[in-house]
């Protein structure tokens, strides 16, 4: 199209494969950004349309631009041809595409090819009133209602012979686990408040989607947001989560802060490993068993900053004046050079830059023992810094864990790109400061 703009024979210009190359990255990445390749299953026609008409028009302005930028002339009307032969074509394609994608997903959705368990969680007389509006209703949605938590022993069930009942509130996780639930919808009425933070509770750390059944004041207020005009309306308990492009972009700026961090900090990361080496005797890299997101263990890595088998009687917080802590771990604790090595970490996706910070499973039983909201903070990745990380630094004691809580809390429930911002900044005016601890 360009040749026939410019009126100029087709040939294979120099540049022209990387040129390619870069520009099918660059598509690629936009529509990765966008969330354009997570879950099928769970896109409309209305929602497709307007991701790839926004993607679409971000991506050919760009284009737009850096050539105006690049090739400047007093009359850009060839740029301008160029736009609209560019973003209407790719437009269509791709849309036709995704539409012939779509077809075949609720084609399957439909005959049930495909479908995915959900768990019903309430009364008797409440669930078997929402499973008929939800069996008439959501059909074609690929959610099929397999198992049945009563939470009253209500034995008069109006519910179909092939759904499993149970009626032990403690086995949620494993009936979650066995029945390979990936949906889990609560009509537990509002006045039963305490029942409801207890399901909330134990659901905090598991891999479901997690729907509740709304009231009038609901609904009044806005908390009941959806896009499935034909469905019934649910209120979608999203904590921690974010956008699919908001989620994307914050794993792109970690792994590529985390990528140009080692390489730019590599003298800095080689001299902190020699002068750990030379302190005293024992490894360079301090391996420990921490709990992660969705309540997963993984290996965290840190410079040693204590003597070799600082823990040999047990698991043991450290405080300022921890005569176990050398005289390098305290200058790297001061400056934070001990949490370099949790780069590895994030570019690994087990750690975030931002979240809260990951601990022991045996100080989080302690916390959890005394306030069961702990494990809300599974619902993001742990981070390399946190707001309570800001506010207190290294917890020395339980308490002060407990402490740091509120925020970390008011993070997971707030968590968005900005804040992440915010207390990267933070963070940084800690460490040149000199101020951690």
């Amino acid at each position: 199209m360009r040749t026939i703009i410019y009126h100029y024979p087709l040939t294979v210009p120099a540049g022209f494969y990387l040129g390619a190359f870069l520009y099918t990255v660059g598509w690629l990445s936009l529509h990765l950004l966008s969330g354009a390749y997570e879950g099928i299953y769970q896109k409309t026609k209305i929602t497709e349309f307007i991701r790839t008409l926004l993607v679409t028009l971000i991506g050919s302005l760009v284009l737009l631009f850096f050539f105006i930028l690049k090739n400047p002339q007093e009359n850009n009307i060839y740029y301008y041809k160029e736009f609209f032969c560019l973003l209407v074509p790719v437009f269509f394609v791709t849309l036709f595409i995704r539409f012939v994608l779509l077809n075949i997903a609720l084609k399957q959705l439909a005959a049930k090819k495909v479908s995915f368990n959900a768990l019903l969680i309430g009364t008797g007389k409440t669930a078997g009133k929402f499973w008929r509006s939800f069996d008439e209703t959501n059909k074609n949605s690929g959610y099929v209602i397999t198992s049945f938590l009563n939470t009253n022993g209500n034995k008069d069930l109006q519910l179909p012979g092939e759904i499993r009942r149970y009626n032990n509130l403690p086995e949620l996780k494993s009936i979650i686990r066995n029945d390979t639930i990936e949906e889990v919808i609560i009509t537990v009425e509002k006045n039963e408040r305490e029942l409801l933070v207890k399901i909330l509770q134990q659901l905090s750390d598991t891999d479901v989607n997690i729907k509740i059944t709304p009231d009038a004041v609901d609904i009044i207020s806005g908390a009941v947001q959806t896009s499935d005009v034909m469905g019934i309306p649910l209120i979608d308990v999203h904590s921690g989560l974010l956008p699919s492009w908001q989620k994307n972009l914050k794993r792109f700026v970690d792994l590529f802060i985390s990528i140009l961090a080692a390489v730019l900090l590599s003298p800095l990361l080689i001299y902190t490993a020699v002068r750990t080496a030379l302190s005293s005797k024992g490894r360079i890299l301090f391996r420990q068993e921490r709990i992660g997101y969705k309540g997963k263990p993984f290996i965290i890595y840190k410079f040693r900053s204590m003597v070799e088998d600082a823990e040999k009687n047990g698991p043991m917080l450290s405080s300022e004046e921890d005569e176990r802590i050398t005289k390098w771990g305290r200058v790297m604790r001061k400056w934070r050079l001990d949490e370099l090595p949790q780069l590895w970490n994030i570019m690994k996706g087990e750690m975030s830059l931002v979240g809260p910070r990951p601990e022991r499973k045996f100080y989080v039983d302690q916390i959890v023992e005394q306030h069961s909201e702990y494990k809300y903070l599974f619902k993001v990745k742990p981070g390399l810094t946190s707001w309570g990380m800001v506010k207190f630094g290294y917890a020395s004691s339980v308490e002060e864990m407990i402490q740091r809580m509120p925020f970390d809390l008011m993070y997971v429930e707030n968590v968005s790109l900005l804040l992440d911002l915010r207390i990267m900044i933070l963070t940084m005016a800690t460490i040149l400061k000199g101020k951690g601890k």
